[in-house]
């Protein structure tokens, strides 16, 4: 028990000698200030949080858009006489979800899949739109009267911009099946599209009033988290996925999903953060008082 408690000891001293050489380098250093009103915005908001509730959208919005993908993949390989499985790698599906979406789009009910996943996945885009608008609400300080809200013509906005990323990102898969080297240079360069198309979708979420170049700090840091998770889902989690689907089952691909939506989100909120505390650094507006009620 001593032991433990000298080791409590220190470690808590540590910890206060770390606090108070951030709080000194945080007088000196206006990046250091930056990132200190960033944890404490996140922290107030529980960014977390959110980011965990936005990955249980988001998950909700991938089933009627399997769906439809899979009545989409099936007829595109009827009319190319294609397997769906070349169909699949000819679009660039692949990773965790290609395998699943090629043998489900073999099946005679793919009207079916059509009559009913349409509808829904405009209910799921518009109730995730949602879901980004509050979130949103919540990291900026915006008002609920000024908040955009989601009508039928912004829902089929917000699911243009989402198929448009999914496009960039099923574009780099086909150009990595390609080639290797050129694979790479697609990841790489997959930052610059994924930031332009997060610009559009933050100018249609609350931001306070504030102006399109205010969103560039936050966009371009999707982007390049966006980089950063292709690369380590489509080189480390969806080939151990994969090779672990025997051992874990679909439990296993459904898991390695949540999370990596769950990271994805949290670079949304983190993007959120960002732009909020730069805004109202610039422009010496204090942070609100949010009544969430």
């Amino acid at each position: 028990m001593g032991l433990v408690r000298r080791w409590s000891t220190a470690l808590e001293t540590r910890a206060e000698q770390l606090g108070n050489r951030g709080q000194a380098e945080r007088e000196r250093h206006e990046s250091v200030d930056v990132v200190f009103d960033m944890v404490d915005r996140d922290g107030d908001v529980g960014g977390g949080i959110i980011a965990g509730a936005l990955a249980y959208r988001f998950f909700i919005w991938l089933l009627p858009l399997a769906l439809v993908a899979v009545a989409g993949l099936g007829y595109a390989a009827d009319a190319e006489s294609k397997s769906p499985e070349e169909a699949a790698d000819s679009l660039g599906v692949g990773g965790l979800i290609s395998s699943s979406i090629s043998s489900a789009a073999n099946s005679s009910n793919r009207w079916y899949a059509l009559l009913v996943g349409i509808p829904v996945l405009l209910w799921a885009t518009r109730s995730l739109l949602r879901a980004l608008i509050a979130a949103h609400r919540l990291v900026w300080g915006d008002v609920r009267s000024a908040a955009p809200k989601a009508t039928p013509l912004a829902t089929l906005r917000f699911l243009g911009l989402l198929l448009a990323l999914l496009a960039v990102s099923g574009l780099a898969s086909a150009v990595r099946a390609w080639s290797g080297g050129a694979g790479v240079l697609s990841t790489l360069l997959i930052a610059l599209p994924s930031a332009g198309v997060w610009l559009l979708v933050s100018l249609r979420l609350p931001h306070r009033g504030s102006s399109w170049t205010a969103l560039i700090p936050g966009a371009l840091l999707f982007g390049l988290g966006t980089e950063l998770f292709h690369a380590v889902t489509a080189y480390i989690i969806a080939p151990y996925a994969i090779n672990k689907q025997g051992t874990y089952g679909a439990l296993g691909l459904a898991a390695a999903l949540l999370v990596g939506l769950f990271l994805l989100c949290r670079l949304m909120v983190s993007a959120a953060v960002l732009n909020a505390t730069l805004w109202e650094r610039r422009s010496g507006q204090d942070r609100p008082t949010l009544d969430v009620g």
